[in-house]
């Protein structure tokens, strides 16, 4: 239930969803195992798993989706190794050298027999819609695999105009001024112990520091030598600690103690309601985190 990372999308305009009609269209796409020619398969489950057969768990005006990804596991270098024997037996047997048509049609056809015994990777990929923020939060770690979620809801729903976010200034820029002084840190905002810099043009050296003072010398030598910061870890309000990427998302998200113990505090012990209980704190946290978030780092482009 707890993101441990947030790759940021922005509504448009206003978006208004209605929790019946998104049950609707996440129905018909639910996820089904990966048939025996498939490589991969992505589809909506209830986040709730076994608990609730819902696709969308619904309060106060948020929506949490899940998703699961399943990939037949088959290392390119298993299909060459295997193609590379089959061509071995035919050239030997007919004594003469394949040409490349040829050798991919082998592929093709070694691939074609190895998938049904392919051993598959299930992945859940976590979502929350949160239409008074005009925002879309994953839960992912890269970009390319929220996309692919995004791209699912996109296609159930037909049409979903989302896109990542813009500032009125560079977050790498941001996160620079904020080492050097040129820029004062917000209020409730700490640097923690790590960081990342790298040269503006991103062909040159990379930095990866961690465990250290950034206000120390060995980061202000970088800096002056014209290192920008792409990532900086933070601690926000006493409450979350994460590190700010440079297109503006979040990873290694952490919920201080005093955060979790509001759920055991309420004493719950029925699942479904302690679900609940995690889901609306999960969304009242990330509603208050991402207007603030987005005025440090300067405010969105219009």
């Amino acid at each position: 239930m707890w993101f441990k990372n947030l790759t940021v999308f922005r509504f448009e305009d206003d978006p208004s969803f209605d929790q019946d009609a998104l049950e609707t269209a996440l129905d018909a796409h639910r996820f089904t195992p990966c048939d025996p020619q498939q490589m991969t398969s992505l589809g909506w489950v209830p986040p709730m798993g076994e608990e609730s057969e819902q696709l969308v768990h619904a309060g106060s005006g948020m929506f949490l989706l899940s998703a699961r990804l399943e990939q037949r596991l088959l290392p390119s270098t298993v299909i060459r190794e295997a193609m590379e024997r089959k061509v071995r037996e035919i050239e030997t047997g007919e004594d003469r050298k394949l040409g490349r048509r040829r050798r991919m049609e082998i592929r093709d056809q070694v691939t074609f027999e190895m998938m049904p015994r392919a051993f598959t990777r299930s992945t859940l990929i976590q979502g929350l819609l949160l239409p008074k923020q005009q925002a879309l939060v994953v839960d992912a770690a890269s970009r390319k695999r929220a996309e692919e979620w995004v791209s699912l809801l996109r296609h159930s729903l037909g049409g979903l105009p989302v896109t990542p976010p813009s500032f009125r200034h560079p977050p790498a820029e941001v996160f620079t001024g904020w080492l050097n002084g040129k820029r004062r840190l917000p209020g409730g905002v700490v640097p923690g112990d790590e960081c990342v810099l790298a040269s503006p043009d991103r062909q040159g050296p990379v930095v990866r520091c961690r465990r250290l003072d950034l206000a120390g010398g060995e980061v202000d030598t970088h800096l002056k030598a014209g290192l920008q910061v792409t990532r900086i870890a933070v601690e926000w309000q006493d409450t979350l600690t994460m590190s700010l990427t440079e297109e503006g998302d979040v990873r290694k998200l952490q919920f201080a103690d005093t955060v979790l113990e509001q759920v055991e505090a309420a004493g719950v012990e029925d699942p479904a309601a302690e679900f609940d209980a995690r889901f609306n704190l999960l969304g009242l946290e990330l509603a208050r985190l991402l207007p603030a978030l987005w005025e440090a780092l300067g405010g969105l482009a219009d």
